[in-house]
């Protein structure tokens, strides 16, 4: 439905854990075309003036807990702020600086990566397997047409955001993380939850988005795997937005997704009504507030 193909998927749940998962797996190469939104590329719309990149810098190094009075002047006038700058690295024990070697496993064109660049970092690379070869930025950013367990190196940090739940075994891809880290460093991993939205639209989860994502856990029985792998779960965090009801009132009008695509706001304005999107905002903060939201940030620690 994400592109409105209007093809069918059977998924079976698990009775016990409330693990999703794909009966049959296709040929997925197929279900990830040109346009597919992690392949976009484009240039990001920030200043490429020495005093922005000098302030992006410092802004980078306050919001992950060191030192900076310049970052901290710059956040506090909104120059560059949470609001920019990933959210979810900002968590004060991943002990960042701008030389940490982060990993962005199925990064796709790599934009969070350059994302990261722009903020000072230097030590990045990325892997994604469906991407259509190798791709080296001029910034040195690298990205890797290849599977985890091909990667070589070592890392301080590494993520899969929003990645996970696309790959066929996600127990060996932590595994494979889980060898890649240096003590005590941290596996960030955002995925979609089984929760309320699962139980409320089904089929029409926009979450559930088949056949691409292949598990889909609960926060229960990913915990398990995540401990049983050999991580300490120190934190979980959930961050779902209004898209949970967005995506999946699309679905239940058959309104692929990509209808909305282009101008999205203006869409789903006309669609339901600035009123009901904000609404569903208020709900979704609620939702996470009591674990209940369709995704989630999971900070795994190596012991």
């Amino acid at each position: 439905m994400m592109f409105g193909t209007r093809e069918e998927f059977t998924y079976i749940e698990c009775s016990k854990c409330g693990t999703i998962q794909i009966k049959e797996i296709p040929v997925l190469s197929k279900y990830y075309p040109e346009n597919y939104y992690s392949f976009d590329s484009t240039d990001l719309a920030f200043s490429q003036k020495w005093i922005s990149r000098f302030t992006a810098r410092q802004a980078a190094k306050y919001l992950t807990n060191a030192h900076s009075f310049m970052g901290k002047i710059a956040v506090k006038n909104k120059t560059w702020t949470r609001d920019n700058f990933p959210v979810y690295l900002t968590y004060e024990h991943l002990d960042l600086d701008l030389r940490s070697r982060i990993l962005d496993v199925g990064c796709g064109a790599g934009r969070l990566l350059n994302l990261l660049n722009y903020y000072g970092f230097k030590n990045l690379t990325g892997a994604d397997v469906f991407i259509e070869q190798d791709i080296k930025y001029a910034n040195g950013v690298k990205i890797h047409k290849r599977e985890l367990d091909d990667v070589e190196g070592t890392f301080d940090l590494i993520m899969f955001h929003h990645s996970l739940e696309h790959f066929v075994e996600p127990r060996a891809a932590l595994k494979n993380a889980h060898s890649l880290l240096q003590k005590r460093k941290y596996c960030v991993v955002r995925i979609p939850v089984a929760a309320y939205a699962w139980e409320k639209y089904g089929r029409n989860w926009v979450q559930l988005d088949a056949p691409r994502h292949i598990n889909l856990f609960t926060e229960a029985s990913f915990r398990r795997m995540a401990r049983e792998i050999g991580f300490d779960v120190e934190n979980v965090v959930y961050d779902s937005t209004a898209f949970q009801f967005v995506g999946s009132e699309q679905y239940v009008r058959d309104i692929p997704l990509a209808e909305s695509f282009e101008d999205s706001d203006t869409f789903l304005q006309n669609l339901f009504g600035k009123e009901q999107l904000t609404e569903w905002g208020e709900e979704a903060e609620k939702l996470n507030a009591d674990h209940r939201g369709d995704q989630a940030c999971f900070y795994l620690k190596k012991a």
